[in-house]
């Protein structure tokens, strides 16, 4: 089975599959006003094709061996996810014509209180919690796992091992 390492996930090193925002320690961002209660504003800014209105939602993910056996994406919007109670591992490969290239898969370790977003086509999947079972705060336009989700099952011998 291939197998690909995870490492810790940056701003540079997850550009070409969306953007990064630590909500839950915004030390580096713009803060306004001052303690005890400052505003981080405008860290993360998911775009939008349409009026669609963006829906918030939870995945429980339960831990489990980090093997890639089913991949998604979305072509005409974005997705965001937040792990809210664990480090976790995602993967993701660059969008494409509706073509899996598993050989272009790269897997990020992602803090809990840290945003993702997905680019529209990037490809990913459920994340992996690192210690134990958790939750995964989830943001899509309005109904987008019924009308915008491509979902593939990967045949065993195209499973792929995650490791930290």
């Amino acid at each position: 089975m291939k197998t690909i390492k995870a490492v810790p996930i940056t701003e540079t090193n997850f550009l070409q599959y969306g953007f990064l925002a630590d909500i839950a320690d915004p030390i580096s961002a713009y803060g306004m006003g001052e303690l005890p209660c400052v505003f981080h504003r405008d860290m993360a800014v998911m775009p939008v094709k349409d009026c669609t209105p963006p829906a918030f939602g939870s995945l429980k993910v339960g831990k489990r061996s980090m093997i890639v056996e089913d991949i998604e994406f979305h072509s005409a919007c974005c997705e965001v996810m937040m792990p809210l109670d664990d480090d976790m591992v995602i993967y993701a490969g660059p969008a494409s014509a509706d073509v899996i290239e598993l050989d272009k898969l790269e897997a990020f370790i992602l803090p809990k209180g840290c945003l993702v977003i997905f680019r529209a086509g990037t490809w990913h999947g459920a994340p992996y919690p690192i210690h134990k079972d958790g939750t995964v705060l989830i943001c899509l336009p309005e109904r987008t796992y019924l009308n915008d989700t491509k979902k593939y099952l990967l045949n065993q011998a195209d499973h792929i091992q995650i490791e930290l």
